[in-house]
């Protein structure tokens, strides 16, 4: 009986050690490409109207209109801005006292064009770009020097009712093409477009001077946004 349970455990064994064992593998590849995003102040797509300059006509009296965006990237950025789609304005520079009598209307030189204030205080926003010295996040708003423009947005005193003598840093007739406006590090450091902590608060403004100028029961223009690598 002995030999016989010897000979049965033996033989299990031999069958066991003949079980086929098959091993698969499953890849998965990705990508975390470059990504550059704009929405307003709700986290919706960019497309605002703003009604202000149908002010009426004071004495130096400024009429300013702010917009704020936000921005978000995973890599350095650059945003842009172009002035188009131009109905019943100019597209000369600052209206200037008339030499010859001549009536003026209004151009998109006449109105102020920058940006006011940069927020990078939310949780996620980055804030020390390793390799780089200082560390510490840089956003420059660009600047031409001597010459301007300048894009930082200053509310500027009219004199004797007009924005000659004391002029904006910068108007629309700057960006009659796409002009950069403004330049940073990484924006942010996680989340996505309905985070709110992730991106830089950028506040354009705009500012005008109602004056005597030609009739026109409603002009307007469209600044155009473009985010893009620098």
């Amino acid at each position: 009986m002995r030999t016989v349970r010897f000979g049965l455990l033996v033989a299990v064994v031999l069958a066991a050690t003949q079980i086929p064992v098959y091993g698969q593998t499953i890849t998965f590849n990705g990508s975390v490409p470059a990504t550059y995003s704009m929405t307003d102040s709700s986290n919706a797509t960019v497309a605002l109207v703003d009604s202000t300059f149908t002010g009426t006509i004071g004495q130096n009296t400024l009429i300013q209109a702010t917009k704020v965006i936000r921005l978000r990237s995973n890599d350095v950025y650059k945003l842009s801005a172009a002035v188009g789609s131009l109905s019943s304005i100019g597209t000369g520079v600052a209206t200037v006292a008339s030499t010859a009598n001549e009536a003026s209307a209004i151009q998109i030189g006449d109105i102020g064009f920058g940006i006011s204030a940069i927020d990078a205080t939310g949780a996620s926003v980055v804030l020390t770009v390793v390799g780089e010295a200082p560390a510490a996040r840089t956003d420059l708003i660009a600047v031409t020097a001597d010459t301007g423009p300048d894009f930082n947005y200053i509310a500027k005193t009219a004199v004797d009712g007009r924005m000659t003598t004391n002029p904006f840093p910068a108007t629309l007739h700057d960006i009659t093409s796409a002009t950069q406006i403004l330049s940073g590090d990484r924006i942010s450091a996680s989340g996505d477009n309905s985070s709110t902590d992730n991106f830089l608060g950028v506040s354009l403004k705009f500012g005008y001077l109602p004056q005597y100028f030609t009739v026109a029961s409603a002009f307007s223009f469209v600044v155009t946004l473009t985010m893009a690598h620098t």
